[in-house]
C-alpha cells in the first residue's frame, strides 16, 4: 500500500503510542483521522501532528462504546467521500485474568471490554472499506504503558493472534488485509527501553502497511 495520501484512522491517539504513530504517519504524508475519548490528550496529539501536516482531523469520542464508535464512522462517512484506507486499532493491552487470583476481580471485565472494543472498531472499519470498495488494511497494535508488566505481553498476544487470524480469513475475499503488532522481550536480564520498543512497534506497523502480501499474522516487536 502507498502510505502517502492514504487515509489512516488511528484510535486511542492520545496515549504515548497513539501520539508517536500519528506523528510518524503524518511525516510520511498520510491523511490522518485521530480519535480518543480524552479531549486534552487528543488535542495534544493534534497539535504535534499539525506541525508536520495540515491533513489531520480529530474526533473526540464520548467513550469506547459501540454507539460512540458508530457515531465516529457516521461522521467519517459524512466528511470523507472515499472512506478510510487503514485502521490502526491502537489499544493498551491488559493481562489475561488468572483463575487462581481471587484479588483482581476487574481483570475479566477489562478483557471483555478490550475484546469488544477491538471487534467494534474492526467491524465498522471493514464495513467502511467494503462500502467504498477499498483494499484496505486493519492493524491491531498492542501497546503496554507499564514496563513492569511488559513480561506479561504473551498473555494478550494470544488474544491478538486469534482475532487477527480469524478476521483475515473472513475478509480475504474482499482483499482487506489484517495484521497485528505486539511487544515482546527477548532478554529478561535487560531492562526494557520504552522508546526502543515503541520505535520497533511503529516500524513493524509501517512494514505491514507497505507489504501487500502480509495478512493474518502478527509481528512481535523485540526490545
Amino acid at each position: 500500500m502507498q502510505i502517502k495520501h492514504s487515509t489512516i484512522l488511528i484510535t486511542s491517539a492520545g496515549n504515548v503510542m497513539g501520539r508517536s504513530i500519528s506523528c510518524h504517519f503524518a511525516s510520511l504524508g498520510a491523511y490522518l483521522i485521530i480519535t480518543d475519548s480524552d479531549a486534552e490528550a487528543l488535542n495534544e496529539t493534534h497539535r504535534f501532528c499539525s506541525q508536520l501536516t495540515s491533513n489531520i482531523v480529530s474526533y473526540q469520542l464520548e467513550d469506547q462504546s459501540q454507539e460512540s464508535i458508530r457515531h465516529l464512522f457516521h461522521a467519517i462517512d459524512n466528511e470523507f467521500n472515499n472512506g478510510i484506507d487503514v485502521l490502526i486499532n491502537n489499544y493498551t493491552a491488559v493481562t489475561l485474568p488468572s483463575l487462581l487470583d481471587s484479588q483482581n476481580q476487574n481483570s475479566p471485565f477489562q478483557l471483555t471490554e478490550l475484546a469488544t472494543t477491538l471487534f467494534t472498531y474492526g467491524q465498522f472499519a471493514a464495513q467502511n472499506m467494503r462500502s467504498h470498495k477499498k483494499e484496505g488494511v486493519i492493524i491491531n497494535l498492542g501497546y503496554h504503558n507499564d514496563l513492569s508488566h511488559l513480561h506479561q505481553a504473551d498473555n494478550s498476544t494470544a488474544l491478538l493472534a486469534g482475532l487477527t487470524k480469524s478476521w483475515a480469513k473472513e475478509l480475504n475475499p474482499f482483499k482487506i488485509r489484517i495484521g497485528g503488532v505486539t511487544p515482546r522481550i527477548t532478554n529478561n536480564d535487560t531492562a526494557p527501553n520504552l522508546s526502543t520498543i515503541n520505535q520497533e512497534l511503529i516500524k513493524n506497523t509501517e512494514y505491514i502497511l507497505a507489504n501487500e502480501y502480509f495478512s493474518g499474522r502478527i509481528i512481535e516487536a523485540t526490545a
